[in-house]
């Protein structure tokens, strides 16, 4: 068993300050509302080149606080990428629009003005543009397209904070870009999230939203945080060897669940019955937000050097593919590993016996799911796009040496096969 030298499927980016933020805004009664709000706001404003930020208390709020502050007619259509965390299109479905997909590139998993193009109509409202796994997709051109139509822009940033286009970070190119400080992503701050927006009139409209927003209990922000901490700590390489490593092999040997998140049509069901509403950021998510905007791009360049390592090894192996990233921009937060979906799982069957643990992912192909059939024309889930991606971590905390064990691991899998 690989114990010394196992490496997990996600690991936690907390900066090396966020306990002692807890336990000081705990003490100091800082937990959900203080300096630290207003402060973020201004500080991720100036990084993303100067406009408009509003927290929220998750991803998922921000991306309901952007679609209330746009004011779009209910039954209007919004165009998101047909594969995709499915949240996202629910969330637009419980507001009163009509969720629509367009197809996406099948090297990059975005969607381009190609896709979004044949979709748009005369009730169309807004188109949302997604970053999926790092890497931008072709937002300018779909900038164009949708001034051209008169159509709402949004961005969904939530795997792309800190990717710049031209220079220019994205979730700026559109009317409004949503962020998403959750665990698994690149700049987690106990959870959290953000819209960002140049348009005054969304600014205010959000502001007013947020006026009225609750914000979760002290108890619950300091049960939250302490989870999220705890996960930073059990995903370091060397303490996740000798606790969650031990328990994946045994699960693995006994044919069990290997601790994989609720995804697809589990997930929405649980997700309509929560009666989502928007909810504010508190304090210390900004306090961590205001240390991680310091140090998130020289966290991104590491996770760049090691998805070069991966990719450089294994780019011409038969039947395995790897992200695209030719414009230089991906930031990999997440490294989707694409394989035939029928061998999916026994390449990760064989990682884990090796010390490397993997994730399904949770996007979806929606036009699978029934909350959307409605949407979207039903297609056989055996060949699902997330039926055939295995997603790594590359994250910076892991060595060099670690990745190019990694690389050896896959091409001798393959090998074998």
């Amino acid at each position: 068993m690989a114990i010394i030298g196992s490496i997990p499927r996600r690991c936690v980016n907390l900066p090396p300050s966020s306990l002692r933020s807890l336990v000081s805004c705990t003490i100091g009664g800082r937990l959900q509302e203080g300096p630290a709000i207003k402060k973020f706001y201004e500080e991720f404003g100036d990084w993303l080149g100067g406009t408009h930020v509003f927290g929220a208390a998750s991803g998922r709020s921000a991306f309901q606080l952007a679609l209330e502050a746009l004011g779009l007619k209910k039954g209007k259509e919004i165009i998101f990428p047909i594969f995709t965390f499915p949240v996202m299109p629910m969330v637009a479905k419980l507001l009163g629009y009509k969720p629509v997909f367009c197809e996406v590139d099948p090297v990059t998993f975005n969607s381009g003005p190609e896709h979004v193009a044949p979709k748009i109509n005369e009730n169309t409202g807004a188109v949302l543009a997604t970053h999926l796994f790092g890497q931008p997709c072709p937002i300018k051109e779909i900038a164009a397209l949708t001034r051209k139509r008169g159509i709402r822009l949004m961005e969904d940033c939530a795997h792309a904070c800190g990717v710049r286009v031209d220079g220019r970070p994205v979730g700026t190119f559109g009317d409004v870009g949503i962020f998403s400080f959750a665990e698994g992503k690149n700049m987690p701050c106990y959870g959290g999230g953000a819209i960002a927006t140049a348009d005054e009139g969304i600014a205010r409209q959000a502001a007013e939203i947020l006026s009225k927003a609750g914000i979760p209990d002290k108890k619950a922000i300091l049960k939250k945080g302490s989870d999220i901490w705890l996960k930073w700590l059990m995903t370091r390489p060397e303490v996740f060897g000798l606790t969650v490593y031990p328990v994946l092999r045994l699960k693995l040997l006994m044919g069990q669940d290997l601790m994989d998140s609720t995804v697809g049509d589990e997930l929405l069901d649980s997700f309509a019955a929560s009666n989502p509403q928007v909810v504010r950021m508190n304090n210390l998510q900004a306090e961590i937000g205001l240390r991680q905007i310091k140090r998130i791009d020289a966290f991104n360049e590491g996770a760049r050097r090691n998805a070069r390592i991966l990719t450089e090894n294994l780019a011409d192996l038969s039947g395995i593919g790897v992200p695209s990233s030719a414009d230089g921009e991906h930031i990999y937060v997440y490294y989707p590993l694409t394989v035939a979906s029928t061998r999916r799982d026994d390449l990760r069957r064989h990682l884990l016996k090796k010390g490397f643990d993997s994730k399904i992912t949770d996007m979806s192909d929606c036009s699978l799911l029934k909350q959307f059939h409605d949407s979207s024309t039903e297609n056989d889930r055996s060949g699902s796009r997330e039926a055939s991606i295995l997603e790594i971590c590359v994250y910076p905390v892991i060595s060099e040496n670690s990745i190019q064990r990694l690389a050896r691991v896959i091409q001798s899998w393959v090998q074998q096969s």
